[in-house]
């Protein structure tokens, strides 16, 4: 599968602010695959619950790092949902998503 996330997500840079430190690197790597999935996980409850008030808050609360990671495409859409949009949009975002955790998981 090509997703955009795959072709923006570059974990190089982060790996290498950690330098030899291969133990801190796998924890900031285990944190970002739990907040990620715990991400994916209250994204699906809330569409299906249709309730854009926990989608603003996981998206909020997913943004900065998603830009940290440079998946900025994944980032900006997630910004650009709205109530009507959140069914029809969901399907298109979460292989973006599951790219990320299999990439996030594939650095462990």
């Amino acid at each position: 599968m090509s997703t955009k996330t795959k072709l923006e997500f570059n974990p190089a840079y982060f790996k290498s602010i950690f330098g030899d430190d291969q133990d801190e690197w796998q924890d900031f790597v285990r944190i970002n695959i739990s907040t990620y999935k715990k991400g994916v996980n209250d994204f699906r409850s809330a569409i299906e619950e249709k309730d854009m008030s926990t989608v603003k808050e996981v998206r909020h609360a997913l943004g900065p790092t998603l830009q940290q990671w440079g998946a900025k495409t994944l980032e900006q859409r997630l910004i650009a949902l709205e109530p009507e949009t959140l069914e029809s949009e969901w399907p298109s975002l979460e292989p973006e998503f599951e790219d990320l955790i299999g990439a996030l998981e594939s650095l462990k």
